[in-house]
């Protein structure tokens, strides 16, 4: 086998080309920072029926940033009463908001807790002898207004009898 010189002045041109080239490519790009949401599995609501409590976790936000977190609730209360061959319902709302201040930890993470009082007069069914059973839904929209981030929760429907004959 044959083995092949090259000239000095071709390997020190190569070697240029190469840093030149190197120095020539663009950086590799960072990537871009993360979008502001809420954690689906770290964001929940429960209803009691008389208290909400919602709990957050933002991730994306500026690392120490304050925001402001809006968390606007409906609760429904359906009643449906069946007896003697008939079936009256009826239904009864509520809703509130409450807007305060949440900080971001170092990590950007904006995170809190935040129990609310939503309460629903059950509607009274009157005229038909029955024993009522109550459905309570509710959703809650929960918001951060400096980023926009937004998440919204139906509650599990709960439904009890409420043993009063009207």
């Amino acid at each position: 086998m044959r083995a092949h010189t090259v000239p000095p002045a071709v390997l020190i041109g190569l070697v240029t080309g190469a840093v030149a080239t190197s120095a020539a490519a663009p950086a590799p790009a960072h990537a871009a920072d993360p979008k502001p949401a809420f954690t689906v599995d770290k964001t929940f609501a429960t209803w009691d029926g008389t208290l909400l409590k919602v709990e957050f976790r933002e991730t994306g936000t500026k690392p120490w940033s304050a925001g402001l977190v809006s968390i606007r609730a409906t609760g429904n209360v359906d009643v449906t009463c069946v007896g003697g061959g008939l079936s009256l319902s009826s239904q009864a709302s509520a809703e509130t908001e409450v807007v305060s201040e949440h900080r971001a930890d170092g990590s950007g993470v904006r995170a809190g807790e935040q129990v609310i009082g939503l309460s629903v007069q059950p509607p009274v069914i009157t005229g038909l002898d029955c024993r009522p059973t109550l459905t309570r839904t509710f959703t809650v929209t929960v918001q951060d207004l400096a980023t926009g981030a937004v998440q919204t929760l139906a509650g599990p429907a709960t439904s009890s009898d409420t043993g009063i004959t009207p």
